[in-house]
């Protein structure tokens, strides 16, 4: 097997790994699947080891599989980055996967598409909640992602730049008294998910005390601000999503605290990434929009 040949199935194999499966792994070439199982077979013959062994339904890496990745990734994303430097018709380079939390696409992302699409990017976007959206980059199933908590990931794999620091406030019906932690558990909440992640901040920075329990979840901030002004739930959302109610009097600030509670929002790629012409267009027009508090 040639040098140019080993290079081929060695960017077969990493695609597997980084995918967790030869189809995923073919799709994202625009190879057969029988092709990429070739390379695999090719790679497992010149390293003299298994890279891969079925678990249940699927493949996982064997420790040598992982020891091989670490090895070859750092020069094949760098070989992939100088292509793509090279390349005239960067832009028109597929459509690059965003994924965000649904709260960050109408205020920051949607008014950037139209533009972009103008200039040629083809853009799939989804949904979805930090943890999910990292795991995703790390797979290959995403190109760039909105995250809003950075605890736990791993930097070193990620490309990371601060975007903007969105506050959370808590609000609930005019009607309603303010609250206090001493309130709990009298009072009923509503958040974007059962991990209550807003809550989870908001809680910590004001009075050290972890998130209360939701009594209803609805990944979605239009329908939380209906919940929360027809009923007597109260919630922690972000104050750009807030200050429409607020002003029609629909909803009231239920707690102020001593210093407003932020939440950096950042913008993630693979490192490594970061300066494929496809991706650094969309990369470059969302740091340019400027976030709204």
């Amino acid at each position: 097997m040639s040098t140019a040949q080993e290079l081929v199935a060695l960017r077969s194999f990493l695609a597997v790994y980084r995918t967790g499966g030869v189809a995923r792994a073919a799709e994202q070439l625009g190879l057969s699947q029988p092709a990429v199982s070739h390379h695999l077979r090719a790679v497992e013959t010149f390293t003299g080891r298994p890279l891969f062994a079925r678990a249940g339904r699927g493949i996982a890496p064997t420790e040598a599989g992982h020891a091989l990745a670490a090895e070859v990734a750092p020069h094949l994303d760098v070989l992939d980055l100088v292509i793509d430097g090279r390349r005239t018709d960067a832009v028109d380079a597929g459509p690059v996967f965003l994924g965000s939390p649904g709260s960050q696409f109408d205020h920051h992302i949607a008014a950037v598409l139209g533009p972009l699409a103008d200039q040629g990017v083809c853009l799939r976007h989804r949904i979805g909640l930090s943890d999910d959206l990292v795991a995703a980059l790390l797979d290959d199933r995403l190109d760039i992602a909105v995250i809003t908590k950075i605890e736990g990931t791993p930097r070193s794999r990620l490309h990371l730049r601060h975007w903007f620091d969105e506050e959370f406030v808590l609000v609930g019906r005019p009607d309603q008294p303010p609250f206090h932690p001493s309130d709990l558990p009298r009072r009923l909440f509503i958040g974007y998910s059962e991990e209550m992640p807003m809550f989870r901040r908001y809680f910590r920075s004001c009075w050290d005390l972890p998130a209360p329990p939701a009594a209803v979840t609805m990944p979605d901030m239009t329908s939380i601000i209906t919940y929360v002004a027809a009923s007597t739930l109260l919630s922690v959302i972000p104050l750009h999503h807030a200050r429409p109610a607020l002003a029609a009097g629909r909803l009231a600030l239920l707690h102020r605290p001593a210093t407003p509670v932020l939440n950096p929002v950042y913008l993630a790629t693979r490192r490594g990434r970061q300066s494929r012409p496809h991706l650094k267009t969309l990369f470059d027009a969302l740091l340019a929009t400027p976030g709204t508090r």
